[in-house]
């Protein structure tokens, strides 16, 4: 079977939608699909030359997930379209076409169905108002009807039906590197220095509700809280941190050289999204590596757990982050949320079983 994964994003950048991609790139070819990549994403050109994928540049344009994006996408569609579809009449046959990004969803949708090619619509991305106001959308809901839309939680189900997609949808949980997240080092007991150690990644946005998370923490005694992320809203969260937070409990990082190793140096995770977070990456690759964790119930992997499983609150309740903070410092519940996390994460959201989920889907 002959698979193309295509994207035209606005911008390239190395996330959790570029991590699923490559991971499910990567896990299709292992299953013997022939798999390649056609976009003007830089980062999956790199990727997937390194993976040995076979791929190929193509550059259409900006998408129309901006005003003048949108409005300008009504001219230059026609050139746009022309130019994908004699990309991928000379490249190949093609009996699947994975669409990650807007673009190819509105301009070769109706052309792939017309050609008898499985059209797959991949939604990683949260919804915001490049989607919700987006001039398009109407033509998008109609284009639906003649694709699978594949995204990562039954929330993300109920947000797209709710704006209207005709087709048919699935919900297919990301899925995580079970060995690189292999037993953590560090113990669920409290460290000698006393200091409770709290973790956070996410982009610092207001989406994100990392705000919530500094307020929650404030006052508390013998905390120390670790933020790795980067965003419009940095300066912001440096100003709150400095108002609420000694400097010596906290720190704030764009990046961690070896993830794994920070995962094994916190007592707990939390995730704080107060909007639609398709799935929340990080909570899974924290229980797999056995860290507690609390996410918000905006969190598309809170319809996964159980109330074993870790703590989900209401989003934008800075106390109700507070009071499940100060539950977990018992570190007999912490281990207890830790190993039932660890286990669903092997059940539920390895890359093998999202993989495998494709394949049976394809």
């Amino acid at each position: 079977m002959h698979i193309l994964f295509t994207r035209f994003p606005l911008e390239s950048r190395f996330g959790g939608a570029e991590v699923q991609t490559l991971s499910l790139m990567k896990g299709l070819s292992e299953r013997g699909y022939e798999v390649s990549f056609l976009g003007s994403c830089a980062t999956l050109l790199e990727k997937t030359r390194e993976l040995k994928i076979k791929n190929q540049e193509l550059q259409i344009g900006t998408p129309p997930v901006t005003k003048w994006g949108a409005i300008s996408f009504l001219w230059r569609k026609r050139i746009m379209q022309k130019d994908l579809i004699h990309k991928i009449e000379s490249s190949g046959k093609w009996d699947a076409v994975f669409m990650l990004s807007l673009t190819e969803k509105l301009l070769l949708t109706k052309w792939c169905a017309d050609q008898g090619i499985k059209v797959i619509w991949v939604e990683h991305d949260r919804i915001g108002r490049w989607l919700t106001k987006n001039p398009w959308l109407l033509r998008l809901r109609t284009l639906s009807k003649s694709a699978t839309t594949v995204v990562v939680s039954a929330l993300s189900i109920d947000l797209y039906r709710s704006l209207g997609w005709k087709g048919k949808i699935v919900a297919i949980p990301n899925g995580i590197d079970l060995a690189r997240l292999a037993e953590r080092a560090a113990s669920s007991e409290q460290r000698a220095d006393g200091v409770f150690r709290i973790g956070c990644i996410a982009r610092l946005t207001r989406d994100k509700g990392v705000d919530v998370l500094i307020n929650a923490v404030k006052d508390l005694p013998n905390i120390h809280l670790t933020i790795i992320g980067s965003g419009r809203e940095e300066s912001n969260i440096r100003s709150l941190l400095k108002k609420n937070l000694q400097p010596a409990a906290y720190d704030l990082k764009v990046s961690h050289p070896d993830i794994t190793a920070f995962y094994r140096s916190i007592d707990l995770l939390v995730l704080p999204s107060r909007e639609h977070d398709p799935f929340g990456l990080v909570v899974a690759e924290a229980m797999a590596a056995e860290v507690p964790i609390i996410c918000t119930d905006v969190c598309g992997i809170a319809a996964y757990l159980s109330s074993e499983d870790g703590i989900v609150v209401r989003s934008g309740k800075t106390e109700d982050v507070r009071a499940a903070i100060v539950r977990m410092q018992d570190p007999v519940l912490r281990t207890q949320y830790a190993e039932h996390g660890k286990n669903t994460a092997r059940e539920k959201f390895s890359a093998e079983n999202m993989v495998d989920e494709y394949a049976r889907f394809l």
